[in-house]
């Protein structure tokens, strides 16, 4: 359709199936139909794949529209959503929020980011890196090994203060881990939102990240990080940044220990060509007419891990 050759479809069996699919995808967004019928074969399909192009462009997400054929050579519009992570660590420090758990003033407001991670935990399904089967957890390992093998008569300042930085990502984060597992916290995450009053800035902030993923959690209750993330076309994981390998809590994002930690998995993307990210296709016919599936949930969810992740590394 986009160069003259030998091989360009029929028109009147094109144009059926194809203004029939635009009208599902229509439908499906609300666009207003686009007047092109009387304009020639196939300059008519193209142009109204150009104008409903430019108003998924208005949704503010990456949706790229795109002409395809099923197996029995019916002509349909089909969109490829995706969510591009920026090479971002998407890793959630836990203990400011042990530390902030320990001021007596700040009691309410901790409760309140202990609620959060509890969603993002049972719900969201981040991993937590003092299980045994995360990323991180075998991060942290390697660390100790490496520790375990240090001769103390040669100890430096450096390892030193990476034995007492791991010693309290290892205690704290056990402690941590307690207290998010347990779904009371989630249970009073409404009531919690509802009867906090902020008084300052970084109060404000901390209720509105707990107020925002109350919401995801309300609309969402179901949905899990990982959901869109999944790529058939990877057969094995070498060579591929996977998903629970960015997105995960870890003890601190500060010091020695995250340091050595952070320069280990920086080498070990940079030998990675693809990187798992959401994304998934949306074809236009009356069999996926219903769907209301869209990464609607994950351009709500990523931007929230951010600024939570700023507001602990930055908390007064």
């Amino acid at each position: 359709m986009y160069e003259q050759n030998n091989d360009l479809p029929e028109s009147k069996k094109t144009e059926t199936e194809f203004f029939e699919s635009l009208r599902i995808l229509t439908e499906h967004y609300g666009f207003e139909t686009i007047a092109v019928r009387d304009k020639s074969y196939p300059y008519n399909i193209l142009l109204a794949k150009e104008q409903v192009q430019k108003q998924l462009k208005k949704l503010e997400q990456d949706i790229e529209l795109s002409i395809m054929q099923d197996d029995k050579g019916i002509v349909k519009l089909a969109t490829m959503h995706s969510y591009y992570t920026n090479m971002t660590l998407y890793y959630i420090p836990v203990l400011p929020l042990y530390r902030l758990l320990q001021d007596k003033k700040q009691k309410r407001t901790a409760e309140l980011l202990l609620s959060v991670f509890a969603y993002l935990y049972h719900i969201a399904g981040i991993p937590y890196y003092r299980e045994s089967n995360t990323y991180l957890f075998y991060q942290y390992e390697c660390v100790q090994e490496w520790l375990m093998d240090w001769d103390e008569s040669d100890e430096t300042e450096e390892v030193s203060t990476t034995i007492s930085e791991f010693n309290k990502a290892s205690y704290y984060g056990d402690i941590m881990f307690r207290k998010i597992y347990n779904l009371y916290h989630l249970n009073c995450f409404e009531y919690r939102i509802n009867s906090y009053k902020p008084s300052n800035p970084f109060e404000k902030d901390c209720h509105n990240i707990a107020k925002k993923a109350w919401e995801l959690m309300e609309q969402y209750p179901e949905h899990n990080i990982f959901r869109n993330t999944s790529n058939e076309d990877f057969e094995e994981s070498d060579g591929v940044i996977m998903a629970e390998q960015y997105i995960s809590f870890i003890g601190e994002n500060e010091g020695i220990l995250f340091e050595n930690i952070s320069r280990t998995i920086n080498d070990e993307f940079n030998e990675c060509g693809e990187i798992e990210e959401p994304k998934f296709i949306q074809i236009y016919d009356t069999e996926n007419r219903f769907s209301k599936e869209s990464l609607d949930f994950e351009y709500r969810l990523f931007p929230l891990l951010t600024d939570l992740c700023t507001l602990l590394n930055n908390m007064p």
